[in-house]
């Protein structure tokens, strides 16, 4: 903590820590990978091409998060420039389960299915389309497991040329549309499904470098200028806040991933493909519906399961967060975990049960940790910072003691915990330093997110002034050397702080309503706490 204390930044030397970040990295539309960099891309575009010059029927089937739904809508609209009709499948959470599956098949009149954003687990399903004479194409982007199923498959995680093996699988979906535009001859421009893109980037994690960054980048400045209905919309509702990476991971993402959490996805996706004004607008209002109930769900669970881990004796030494309740809502138990891996910073896992136990995993190298427990598992997937799981009632228990007797903590004293949550800033800086200059020179450096962190800084200051507003949020006035800079805080009463020396790490943002530079605060204590 110390080290972070001394090290003294000015404009100069943030501008060469954040230039370090895109060592190495490809940083132009130009640069981007060819399709036929993706291990069998060009294939699978020939014999979608064949399936198309045969007329056959073609179902898509996709995943109910928004990196799902998005890869449905992008490919629903290019082939509706084709044109040729697909038939687009999003598993319902609650009564069909993730993704590809036999009884999903069962139902279906086609004689291609192509996934997208699921399936590369999806073997039982892969050998039911053999037997059924449907042809499957797999398109992907999770962790694949040794055995691999019966089918043409394209995963960045199985293409050694491919330059990036962390990409959503929308990006997987949108160069699958570019290979088929090659393999078809076409005329489309693929930068216009880049606002499409933007979301499931943000929304699905992806880390923020090289690819993802370069289109995300992109996609924004689509999304800006995008006439897509639903876009209109949904920058008319939220037109107070910029049009940017946080926009969608705070409010754009959670508000379509709400259907797949409470409903069904494909309303979701029926809003991002509307070409009626009246009807996308009846679309969005129950959009808004269901994410206000699935955030009164969301309050509620996550207050019970915050109860249930520290109801537990020496709860902070324990290494890892497991809790479960049988009536807990499927659809919110990966927000939940979430959050507690935020507030207590130990990797979170949430169960209910649906049949077996369903349970969502957020914290650091999930895939890793999990493999070396299949032992207790029905069924993992995910990436490295977000996984599924199903287990066995039976086998929670075991499941929760290796997991707990296996990882070290190391020192969980409450002083070494505050440290932590001040990991992550670039270093100590003068509020001399902070105005619009290192505004402007910071925004060269977006989009931010997982991957291209925010730039955070530590400031030891006074606080002289503190107001709280709306529920429970701060807005405080903070003197150093002299200069005094506003700040807020959100969901945290500051009054105790007034009058005391603390040490305060933020971000910058403007102001939405006078256009003032403040500081978004990501964490303040009093310095006393530090000795």
């Amino acid at each position: 903590m110390q080290n972070l204390i001394n090290k003294t930044l000015d404009k100069a030397s943030i501008k060469t820590l954040l230039k370090e970040r895109f060592e190495n990295q490809i940083t132009t539309l130009k640069e981007i990978p060819k399709p036929a960099t993706l291990d069998n891309l060009t294939l699978i575009a020939q014999r979608i091409k064949a399936a198309i010059l045969e007329q056959k029927k073609i179902a898509i089937v996709g995943d109910y998060d928004v990196d799902g739904v998005v890869s449905c809508a992008i490919l629903q609209e290019f082939f509706a420039k084709i044109p040729y009709p697909l038939e687009i499948i999003i598993p319902n959470r609650f009564s069909d389960g993730y993704g590809i599956s036999k009884a999903l098949i069962e139902n279906l009149d086609v004689q291609m299915i192509i996934t997208v954003d699921n399936g590369i687990n999806a073997t039982e399903a892969a050998d039911f389309c053999k037997q059924k004479g449907i042809e499957l194409i797999i398109t992907d982007h999770h962790i694949p497991a040794k055995e691999l199923p019966n089918a043409l498959i394209c995963n960045p995680k199985l293409s050694a040329e491919f330059i990036e093996k962390e990409i959503c699988g929308a990006c997987v979906a949108w160069y699958l549309c570019g290979s088929i535009k090659e393999a078809m001859g076409l005329e489309i421009p693929m930068v216009e499904f880049l606002d499409y893109l933007a979301l499931a980037i943000v929304s699905d994690v992806m880390p923020l470098r090289g690819i993802n960054w370069v289109l995300l980048k992109k996609g924004l400045s689509v999304f800006k200028e995008s006439k897509r209905v639903a876009f209109v919309l949904l920058k008319e509702y939220f037109k107070k806040y910029n049009i940017d990476s946080r926009l969608i991971g705070y409010y754009i993402a959670p508000l379509l991933n709400a259907a797949g959490r409470v409903e069904s996805a494909m309303r979701s996706y029926e809003f991002l493909i509307q070409k009626d004004s009246k009807k996308a607008f009846v679309l969005l209002e129950q959009l808004l519906t269901f994410n206000a109930k699935r955030k009164t769900l969301q309050s509620t669970m996550y207050l019970e399961a915050k109860e249930q881990f520290i109801s537990q004796r020496d709860y902070l030494s324990l290494p890892f967060i497991v809790v479960y309740k049988a009536n807990w809502n499927e659809g919110v138990i990966g927000i939940v975990a979430a959050m507690l891996y935020e507030e207590f910073l130990k990797p979170a896992i949430v169960f209910a049960k649906e049949g077996s136990l369903k349970g969502s995993m957020r914290g650091v190298d999930c895939m890793g940790i999990l493999e070396n427990y299949r032992q207790f598992l029905e069924n993992f997937g995910g990436h490295s910072g977000a996984a599924g799981i199903v287990l066995k009632e039976e086998n929670l228990e075991g499941f929760k003691k290796a997991l707990i007797q296996s990882q070290q903590m190391g020192d969980t004293q409450e002083k070494n915990l505050l440290a932590q949550r001040f990991k992550g800033v670039l270093g100590n800086l003068s509020f001399k330093e902070v105005d619009e200059e290192l505004f402007l020179l910071l925004q060269n450096f977006e989009p931010y997110g997982y991957g291209n962190a925010l730039p955070r800084f530590l400031t030891q200051a006074r606080v002289r002034e503190v107001r709280i507003f709306g529920d429970y949020h701060s807005s405080i006035l903070l003197e150093n050397e002299g200069i005094t800079k506003e700040a807020v805080m959100f969901n945290r009463d500051l009054r105790d702080l007034k009058n005391q020396e603390v040490l305060c790490s933020y971000s910058l943002y403007k102001n939405s309503f006078h256009q003032r530079l403040c500081l978004q605060l990501a964490e303040i204590a009093p310095m006393k706490a530090f000795e």
